[in-house]
């Protein structure tokens, strides 16, 4: 059964549109489950309440698209009105059947209908008929299962068939990760890595195409040969035929014939080699021979192979177009460092949410960013016009006039508001009963260096010192290093700068130092790799504190820190290091400030014993609140049950605050809560008076800053922590902006 299962699954899951998807869950389940019949209905679009007839097997055809149930109505509106599978020997006698005149249904009196479930959405209903035995527990099992499993595999199916038929104007909504919004041309990057991620595209030029692609066959050919001869040298000749059969696979026929048919009808090459590889691994899924339908993974591990000597042969996307909106299944740090960031205009990802990141990044470069877009047809979106919109987590694919000038017209409205906020660049961030507050950026990127300084920054409260580590295929030497920060250090001189030291793991790996965990957020990362690795730590404290030297304003900050001893480590051996320098230097340096991420829970109950030892700490809200939430900050499936506004986190960094109090230790922000014009409110409420965010969000959150007094903040804050839950505080303090005229500084809803 669990074979039958997942090979459904996967057929429907390569589906080019809901129609072929249906058909082959229908066709499967007939087989399978040895029933005379199987119908699926489908909740309409438009009336969600409303079931359509979308497939049909072993009854009449004629009916499909016809018949409608509504929740309530029929057998089909019972099972959706429930969200409970209903098993019945005889369907007809139920007071709830209601006949569907010359379908043939009262030959199969039958019946097993399941609910099709999506994050508490029913999506419809699937049910199977025989004439004889009634369907058993294990049947009605695998029939509830595979419902679960199809539930996000037709949602998406239906998205890309409708897009690709349709080509009209057409909305998708995911997270919002990173403000703003942008017009501008899709670029779906590929690199190779699997098939279902080649996006479709036209051919400029036929005659190229296939010359790219032959030259991609020849080259495996070649490589798969070679293989053959080193394997023969260790292994028997049986276990070295497969290279030489997936070599012949290339030497000709259908594979091969196929893909040239499409070439020539004016198809890109991957996609054209995509198709047909799916084309020919679907025969052999069909094959009921078990050893054969496995045969379906070597051919698409042949694609994947030829897919990779052909990307390669493209030289993609050397020109980017101005607006460039990157798109993908799961967009990354290195892809955004593909971009020229003159052209990075918006980001669409299937994956991650507001806090991955990438939407991080996002946020730290002024692009606007959307995440987490369940069934985003990335396929088809190479070359299309986008509408991206960062403030409500919206898409808009195609947009069709009306949407175009409404954007338009927001995005002139962006640019006057930036304007006039430029006014207060060279103004200190004061309440009105003159409280004053700090403001510091967020970086990691030389470019943000000047936007930085022109935002009246008071330095740099957090530099990612991760990003040169990720952009390379190797660790950065400490001379490279040590010109990085010593960049950073003299553009901000007589100013602050924060430098954190390698965090990377959970969702920052190296593609050159891999870490294959089950549970990274709760694994290998941060802090407890570079005390792992002393090589790596030392060696970027020592081109940290070199380039300190008679610039001196360099803060250490250490990431993931949980207890003590980890802190007492890297003391230790930051000490070592200023004490080795000073010896190759021959004089007297400066120990710089050092300071303590608070992002683990751990550490909100040590805050005292932390602050003992450090000269500062900073809250990291990103992972505090995905820890305290046990909320995956990257999982769409899970994106709205994460918010740095829910009580507990509010509570939480206040008991950081009391805590620091105690021995006098400042604490500021560096999440994202920090840039978050409702989080400024309840962050200065609680009594922090230091904040670091992204360069775009500075100016903003100074402008609310100068909106309300000290006072009025702490006492929203307190009635804020009688509020059950984030919306409720959020709503609390989005009222308090409207009533002075800052409501355009949100925008969610639009």
């Amino acid at each position: 059964m669990i074979h039958r299962l997942h090979r459904i699954v996967q057929e429907v899951n390569r589906a080019p549109d809901i129609e072929f998807a249906l058909d082959l869950i229908v066709e499967g389940l007939i087989h399978d489950l040895k029933a005379d019949a199987c119908t699926i209905f489908l909740a309409d679009g438009d009336d969600p309440e409303l079931l359509v007839l979308k497939a049909s097997g072993g009854l009449n055809p004629d009916n499909v698209g016809k018949v409608e149930r509504r929740f309530g109505q029929g057998l089909v509106g019972t099972i959706a009105q429930r969200a409970e599978s209903m098993n019945l020997i005889d369907a007809p006698s139920h007071k709830k059947f209601m006949l569907v005149p010359e379908s043939g249904e009262t030959d199969f009196p039958v019946y097993l209908g399941v609910p099709i479930i999506e994050h508490r959405d029913v999506l419809g209903v699937i049910a199977v008929q025989r004439a004889g035995d009634a369907f058993n527990g294990d049947e009605e099992a695998f029939l509830t299962t595979l419902a679960a499993q199809l539930a996000s595999s037709i949602e998406r199916a239906e998205s890309q068939g409708k897009f690709k038929t349709e080509k009209t104007a057409h909305t998708v909504r995911g997270v919002a990760g990173a403000p703003g919004m942008a017009i501008g041309e899709a670029v779906v990057l590929n690199r190779g890595v699997n098939l279902d991620s080649v996006p479709d595209k036209k051919a400029e030029d036929s005659t190229v195409e296939l010359e790219s692609f032959n030259e991609a066959i020849r080259k495996v050919c070649e490589e798969l040969t070679h293989q053959a001869e080193i394997m023969r040298a260790a292994l028997p000749e049986e276990e070295c035929a497969l290279f030489l059969a997936y070599a012949q696979m290339l030497s000709g026929g259908s594979l091969i014939e196929d893909t040239e048919v499409l070439i020539r009808a004016g198809n890109w090459a991957p996609s054209s080699w995509r198709d047909t590889v799916e084309q020919h691994a679907r025969v052999f899924e069909r094959i009921e021979d078990e050893y054969l339908a496995e045969r379906a993974s070597d051919i698409r591990d042949l694609g994947v192979r030829v897919l990779r000597k052909l990307m390669l042969e493209q030289n993609l996307y050397l020109d980017f177009p101005d607006q460039t909106i990157l798109v993908g299944d799961e967009v990354t740090a290195t892809d955004l460092a593909d971009v020229p960031l003159d052209c990075l205009s918006g980001i669409v990802s299937s994956h991650g949410s507001s806090s991955s990141h990438v939407a991080i990044l996002a946020h730290a470069l002024g692009i606007p960013a959307v995440m987490g877009v369940p069934n985003l047809p990335v396929k088809q979106l190479d070359g299309v016009q986008l509408v991206v919109d960062g403030y409500s987590g919206s898409a808009f694919i195609n947009p069709d006039k009306s949407i175009l000038d409404e954007y338009h017209q927001y995005l002139e409205e962006e640019q006057a508001i930036e304007q006039d906020l430029l006014e207060l660049k060279n103004q200190p961030a004061i309440t009105t009963d003159a409280r004053q507050i700090s403001l510091l950026v967020n970086s990691g990127l030389m470019s943000d260096h000047t936007p930085s300084l022109l935002s009246g920054a008071e330095g740099v409260g957090l530099y990612r010192t991760e990003i040169p580590f990720q952009i390379r295929d190797r660790f950065p030497s400490e001379e490279e290093q040590y010109l990085i920060y010593k960049n950073v250090l003299q553009t901000f001189k007589g100013m602050p700068v924060v430098l954190r030291t390698l965090d990377v793991g959970g969702d920052k790996p190296l593609s050159y130092f891999p870490i294959h965990e089950a549970n990274p957020f709760l694994g290998w990362r941060g802090v407890r790799i570079t005390l792992d690795h002393p090589e790596i730590f030392v060696t970027q404290v020592r081109a940290m504190i070199r380039a300190d030297i008679d610039v001196e304003n360099l803060e250490i900050l250490l990431p993931m820190i949980s207890g003590k001893s980890e802190l007492e480590e890297s003391l230790v051996l930051i000490k070592r290091v200023r004490g080795e320098i000073e010896e190759e230097q021959g004089r007297s340096i400066r120990l710089p400030k050092i300071g303590a991420m608070i992002e683990v829970p751990s550490a909100v109950y040590q805050i005292e014993d932390i602050c003992s030892l450090v000269d500062f700490v900073s809250i990291g809200t990103n992972d505090l609140t995905q820890y305290l939430l046990a909320v995956d900050r990257n999982n769409e499936n899970v994106a709205a049950l994460y918010s740095s506004m829910h009580p507990a986190v509010l509570k939480a960094m206040r008991q950081i605050v009391e805590g620091a109090r105690i021995s006098k230790t400042p604490v500021s922000v560096c999440g994202e809560l920090a840039g978050d014009p409702l989080g400024v409110m309840a962050l200065l409420g609680m009594g922090i008076d230091s904040l670091s965010m992204s360069v775009g969000s500075l100016l903003r959150a100074k402008k609310v800053i100068m909106s309300f007094s000290y006072v009025e903040l702490v006492e929203l804050f307190e009635q804020a922590l009688g509020m059950s839950d984030a919306t409720m505080i959020r709503s609390l303090y989005a009222g308090e902006l409207d009533q002075r005229g800052l409501g355009s500084f949100l925008r969610a809803g639009k």
